[in-house]
């Protein structure tokens, strides 16, 4: 085969960037009630497939924690959903793996794109949770993509934190952080 039909090709074939978006939001807010099932929206952005087949990478992180004043102890984790529009995506649907770990039912179980462990004192320690995952819209028209934060402790609501956390009075333990989204258009 010729190098112009080798680049025909490649040029023709999946896998290309056809486009890509990005935001990142360096501003503190505050989310209250927030738990594994009233997670809140912490960054989102929109784009436009040019094709039904394409793919959506969606890549980034979200630097979220809890309000000290709100809980002290340690939460059971710190957690990101995905969702396109109103539609979860990214997490398992079967539970029946965890239920042969575990030994018993693990249908209660809540799935989430993806964890990290809290670092004790959750405000004074915000986390910044990366997300990475492949989605197939399917569509041609505007696809928006809202990235959620968890804080869980035994199912209470507790109040999350966007982009900072520490003590008020204690400025050398604040830290400031930033959430970050990029999407990119791969042609399928």
């Amino acid at each position: 085969m010729s190098k112009a039909a080798d680049l025909a090709k490649f040029i023709a074939g999946s896998g290309r960037v056809l486009q890509t978006v990005s935001t990142n939001d360096m501003t503190a807010a505050s989310f209250t009630g927030t738990s594994s099932v009233d997670p809140k929206t912490v960054i989102s952005l929109a784009i436009t497939p040019s094709a039904t087949s394409s793919k959506v990478l969606i890549t980034g992180f979200i630097s979220i924690g809890g309000l000290y004043s709100n809980h002290s102890a340690a939460f059971d984790y710190i957690g990101v959903r995905l969702k396109r529009g109103s539609t979860v995506i990214g997490e398992t649907t079967d539970l029946s793996s965890a239920t042969t770990v575990h030994g018993g039912d693990a249908t209660g179980a809540s799935p989430m794109h993806s964890v990290v462990k809290d670092a004790g004192y959750s405000a004074s320690r915000p986390a910044s949770v990366p997300f990475h995952f492949v989605d197939s819209p399917s569509t041609t028209s505007e696809t928006t993509y809202n990235i959620q934060g968890v804080i869980e402790h035994s199912g209470s609501t507790k109040t999350m934190l966007r982009n900072i956390g520490g003590y008020n009075y204690n400025n050398d333990e604040m830290a400031s952080g930033t959430c970050q989204l990029t999407l990119m258009e791969i042609s399928g």
